[in-house]
């Protein structure tokens, strides 16, 4: 007992300390490095910086089939790994959104399946689920397309392709739309991406042959307003979805875009601040080919989970 009594943290068993500090954020985790040599080591075996987001590449030929890639790696990270979802009918504008790994158990998957004059059809459900979870909502829009979606604040944000924004909130599964403050597609614009950090709704407009539009919400007014620089951030654009990393290094400031070189899959960095000139004449792709997710935390987490 007197033993015991006498043990603290700086006793832990090293698997349990890496368990415990792979949760840190990435300031905290650095804090924590200085405690002893021993914390130093396994705050830094669980220390991924700069992690991007992983693409998943949807397969064209092989039914509910997909591949992995991570951009940092310019490589599939391991592929053939399949996540049973129930039957869903996919019509061509329809638009999923994971509201976080889709390896986590408490993924989330969200869908606007139907829109028509009088209602707008909603579906969600958990992988592995064995049937699709329906909402039905009255419809206070014109009829359009939900071109984008987003998970934050533990919500789902819904943009149509008329600037129309709505909410649908699976806590209550409740379904509320912002009326003020409509951002009007601009001009000759080809596409935008939607994401979100930390709470923060980002919205990118692209152009053939101009410098993006870059807009942020205003949670209050529900307007958006124009900004010149993503604000050191990078974000990670798809058609589909969107995810975003405040780097702690070069590139800042950049959209990254999935593209095909030939038959091989990269990325490419575009820079966006006010200083820019134009270096990407953007062609809309097709925007089915693939979406970002989040990947796993880290190994160690995995193995232990």
């Amino acid at each position: 007992m007197a033993n015991e009594k006498d043990q603290t943290f700086l006793d832990f068993p090293y698997d349990l300390l890496q368990l415990v500090v792979s949760h840190l954020p990435l300031k905290d985790n650095i804090r924590a490095s200085t405690v002893s040599k021993t914390w130093h080591e396994a705050c830094l075996s669980v220390r991924i910086p700069d992690k991007p987001p992983w693409l998943i590449y949807f397969s064209k030929t092989e039914e509910s089939s997909c591949e992995l890639y991570d951009p940092s790696m310019q490589k599939s990270p391991f592929a053939h790994d399949r996540i049973p979802l129930p039957p869903l009918w996919m019509a061509y504008d329809q638009r999923m959104y994971f509201s976080c790994a889709p390896t986590s158990s408490t993924c989330l998957l969200f869908t606007v399946t139907n829109v028509t004059l009088d209602n707008i059809t909603v579906k969600t459900c958990y992988p592995n689920a064995e049937e699709w979870n329906t909402f039905v909502f009255k419809n206070q829009l014109p009829v359009s397309t939900f071109e984008q979606i987003v998970f934050s604040n533990g919500v789902f944000y819904c943009l149509t392709n008329t600037g129309h924004l709505s909410i649908f909130d699976p806590s209550s599964s409740s379904w509320n739309v912002f009326l003020p403050g409509l951002p009007l597609r601009h001009h000759g614009s080809n596409g935008c991406f939607m994401a979100q950090h930390q709470g923060e709704i980002f919205l990118i407009y692209m152009y053939a042959h101009m410098n993006p539009t870059v807009l942020r919400l205003d949670h209050t007014s529900c307007e958006w307003t124009e900004r010149k620089t993503l604000g050191g951030l990078t974000i990670y654009a798809s058609g589909l979805c969107s995810e975003t990393r405040a780097e702690q290094k070069q590139p800042r400031n950049c959209l990254c875009l999935p593209v095909f070189h030939g038959f091989k899959r990269t990325c490419i960095y575009y820079k966006v601040d006010k200083e820019s000139v134009v270096s990407l004449k953007w062609k809309k792709s097709d925007p089915y080919a693939n979406i970002w997710i989040m990947p796993p935390l880290n190994p160690i987490l995995n193995q232990l989970l």
